[in-house]
């Protein structure tokens, strides 16, 4: 094929839009193009009509005027669940199923328990056999009959059993303890070491120490989510804020249910990497430049390190609070949650160390563009195609 007729193939696939070259994303040049605004740090560039009220995404631009707001005002953790605010310690009462014990103390032997023969003992005192509090919440003590004690404290039940053998016994004094706890019960299920039922013990103990005593979790804490069922509502959170905020290690209370499972945060990465998918963080914080890694780098023979973007949905919130530091008219954004896609130049030195601040977060896809001499090839390529096939079409006939 002539070099005549190469230049005329060529002109001709442009002009009949015919030539689209195969790629694994959106070219370079398009992403300026059909963004809605472009933020340097410095600036707000609208594209098109700029009165229009509603940005389709946002393209900023990750360098020494917008890195330092990027990574200040970025939350920890990406996904919001509600979770109860810091509640009472459980005030340990006795439940029906409990099973509980009696000291009686008098203050002189001879009494009504403690008779005089007993007076070389280093205390006058008799400890009752331990009872199981009925159904009905009652236990029975000699001389006094029975005696509520469901739901009451050991004080309150101790001032009642004094109270009713008061005018029986020498100045009486009585101690109660628990035998065997069968009331004030939690569950800890799912993801742990060994999923039960048990008492809270008379201690208060927090949602962590309950997780402790069922084994503790199967899976690291920057994947591990707990679910809460509390008083007919669920609530979620991921393992490491409670870690992180110890204001949220909440106190436990009697008929919890609390649910442990795994779910690894993800990022996925295409374009001109050495790997491309869904890879997992492997770790609690991830940023651009541990994300390239587990993607074993960029392809040296395809990619441009000057066009790495990275799309995320961020929540209107963080906008609000990075507008003035990135010049940014947030007033013309709706919705709660904003189309965003960051570009990254690492042709730059400096690339690298905001790579090593960027932060990666669940769900973010990283795409990197091919350089403009790849597309050019690939054009190249067909036309010689197209040659050769019609090489080998002539001198078949």
């Amino acid at each position: 094929m002539s070099s005549k007729s190469i230049v005329t193939t060529s002109i001709a696939c442009l002009a009949l839009g015919a030539c689209a070259l195969p790629a694994s994303g959106p070219y370079s040049t398009n992403m300026l193009s059909d963004s809605k605004a472009h933020i340097s740090g410095s600036a707000q560039q609208f594209q098109g009509d700029a009165k229009q009220p509603k940005l389709q995404y946002t393209l900023i631009e990750v360098n020494e005027n917008t890195i330092g707001a990027i990574v200040q005002n970025r939350t920890p953790f990406k996904k919001a669940h509600q979770w109860p605010k810091n509640t009472a310690a459980h005030v340990t009462k006795v439940e029906v199923g409990d099973s509980i014990q009696l000291t009686i103390y008098e203050q002189n032997s001879g009494g009504l328990f403690v008779p005089k023969e007993a007076g070389v003992r280093p205390g006058n005192f008799i400890t009752l056999p331990p009872q199981i509090v009925d159904q009905s919440g009652y236990i029975t003590v000699p001389y006094a009959g029975q005696i509520k004690v469901a739901g009451k404290t050991s004080a309150e039940i101790s001032a009642n059993v004094t109270k009713a053998l008061a005018d029986l016994a020498l100045a009486p004094q009585v101690v109660v303890s628990f035998s065997n706890r069968g009331g004030s019960e939690v569950s800890v299920l799912g993801d742990v070491e060994t999923a039960s039922r048990f008492s809270l013990s008379f201690n208060t103990q927090r949602i962590l120490d309950v997780i402790a005593a069922a084994g503790g979790p199967q899976s690291p804490g920057y994947e591990t989510w707990i679910s809460l069922q509390r008083d007919g509502h669920e609530y979620t959170i991921l393992m490491d804020e409670i870690l992180l905020d110890p204001k949220k290690n909440i106190y436990a209370q009697p008929n919890d249910t609390i649910y442990l499972y795994s779910e690894a945060e993800v990022f996925n990465i295409y374009g001109a990497s050495q790997v491309q998918g869904t890879l997992p963080f492997n770790k609690r914080n991830l940023t651009l430049s541990e994300a390239l890694g587990r993607a074993q780098g960029l392809r040296d023979t395809q990619a441009d390190p000057a066009e790495i973007y990275i799309y995320k949905e961020e929540p209107i919130e963080y906008i609000r609070a990075i507008e003035d530091s990135l010049a940014l008219d947030a007033s013309q954004i709706e919705g709660d949650l904003v189309p965003v896609v960051y570009k990254i130049n690492l042709r730059k030195t400096e690339g690298f160390f905001f790579a090593q601040k960027f932060p990666v977060q669940d769900q973010d896809v990283v795409y990197i563009a091919n350089a403009e001499t790849v597309e050019y090839l690939k054009f190249l390529n067909i036309i010689s195609s197209t040659s050769s096939t019609k090489s080998v079409t002539k001198g078949a006939f």
